[in-house]
C-alpha cells in the first residue's frame, strides 16, 4: 500500500526513545515516504494529565500542527488519551495532514517484529486520516477503526480497494486490501 505522501516530517515529542524513532523511520522509509526529521521537543504546557499519568493527544496534535510544515507527524512514546477514549494509539486531522501516534501500548505483549507491524499499520491509520480518509467497515483495512490490540493486530496494514479508490490510487497488484 502506498499512500499519496513523498515526505513527510517527523516530530519527536518527548519521552520518545532513539529506539522507537529508528523503527519509526524505518517503517516510513520501507512505505517509500521520505523521513525529514525534527529536533525533539518536551511535552507542551498542558499536555501531561497527572492525575491519569496520561499525555491529552489533542494537545500533542495541536503542538504538531503549529509547525509549518505539512504533512507532519508527531511521535511519542507517552500513554495517551483523547476525547472520551481512555487511550489512543494515534489520532489525525482528518484531510489536515497532522497526525500523532504514541508508540506506548503498541509495545504491549510484543515481540519486536509484533511491535513493528502494529507500529506501521498505526502510521499508516493515522496518515490516511491525514490525507482525507475517515474509518473504514472492512475489518481488514488498516483504516478500520482499532479499540484494541487484538483488533490492531487483525487488520492487515494495507488500504481496501474502496480506500485505495477514495485517494484516488489504482488498486494494489495483489489486490490486496
Amino acid at each position: 500500500m502506498s499512500l499519496p505522501i513523498e515526505v513527510l516530517t517527523i516530530l519527536p515529542v518527548r519521552p520518545i526513545g532513539t529506539g522507537t524513532l529508528s523503527e519509526i523511520c524505518e517503517v516510513l522509509q520501507a512505505k517509500g515516504i521520505q523521513v525529514v526529521p525534527k529536533p525533539p521537543i518536551l511535552r507542551p504546557s498542558g499536555a501531561y494529565d497527572a492525575r491519569r499519568h496520561q499525555f491529552r493527544a489533542e494537545v500533542l496534535l495541536e503542538r504538531a500542527r503549529s509547525c509549518a510544515a505539512r504533512p507532519i507527524l508527531a511521535v511519542t512514546d507517552a500513554d495517551c488519551y483523547g476525547g472520551t477514549l481512555n487511550f489512543v494509539l494515534g489520532i489525525a486531522e482528518v484531510g489536515g495532514r497532522v497526525a500523532l501516534v504514541s508508540a506506548h501500548r503498541l509495545r504491549a505483549a510484543s515481540t519486536r517484529d509484533t511491535f513493528r507491524q502494529r507500529l506501521a499499520k498505526e502510521l499508516m491509520h493515522e496518515l490516511g486520516h491525514g490525507e482525507g480518509l475517515g474509518h473504514c467497515r472492512d475489518p481488514k483495512c488498516v483504516m478500520h477503526f482499532s479499540n484494541s490490540l487484538t483488533e490492531v493486530d487483525a487488520k492487515s496494514g494495507e488500504l481496501c480497494a474502496g480506500c485505495l479508490r477514495r485517494l484516488g490510487l489504482p488498486r494494489t497488484p495483489s489486490g490486496a486490501a
